[in-house]
C-alpha cells in the first residue's frame, strides 16, 4: 500500500477512520473538494457513521462532485443504521425535493423515532400537503 506524505497528512504512521474524518473536514473546508471526498470515502466506508453523513450530503448537493441520489441515499442509510439521526433527516428532506412525499414522510419518521425534533415540524408540514 503507498503512503502519500504531505504536509496536511496524519501524523500518526496508522491513520483511523476518525483522523480521516477529521482531515476530510479540513480539507473541505480549505477548498479540496477532490482529496476530501477521498477521505470521506475511505472513513465511510471504514464505518464512521458523521463520514457517511456528510459524503451522502456531498452527493445529495453534488459539491465537488456528480451528483448522484442513488449515492446518497447509500449513505444516508448507513449512516441511520449507525445511529445518526440527521442522516434519516437529510434522507427525507432529499425524498420530499424529489417530490416523493410518500418516502420523505417515511424517513422524517424515522429521523423523529431516533430523537431528531427538527423531523417533527416538517413531519407536521409535509403530512398536512400530503393529506390536505
Amino acid at each position: 500500500m503507498s503512503h502519500h506524505t504531505s504536509p496536511k497528512s496524519v501524523s500518526s504512521p496508522v491513520a483511523n477512520p476518525r483522523q480521516w474524518l477529521e482531515e476530510a473536514c479540513a480539507l473541505f473546508e480549505a477548498g479540496d473538494r477532490t482529496r476530501s471526498i477521498e477521505l470521506f470515502q475511505k472513513a465511510a466506508s471504514e464505518g464512521n457513521p458523521q463520514a457517511q453523513v456528510n459524503l451522502a450530503n456531498i452527493y445529495d448537493n453534488g459539491d465537488g462532485i456528480a451528483r448522484d441520489f442513488d449515492k446518497a441515499r447509500y449513505w444516508y442509510k448507513r449512516a441511520v443504521r449507525n445511529g445518526m439521526p440527521e442522516a434519516a433527516y437529510n434522507l427525507g428532506v432529499s425524498y420530499m425535493a424529489r417530490g416523493d412525499k410518500r418516502w420523505a414522510i417515511h424517513w422524517l419518521k424515522v429521523a423523529l423515532a431516533m430523537g431528531d425534533i427538527d423531523a417533527a415540524e416538517l413531519l407536521h408540514r409535509t403530512m398536512s400537503e400530503h393529506h390536505g
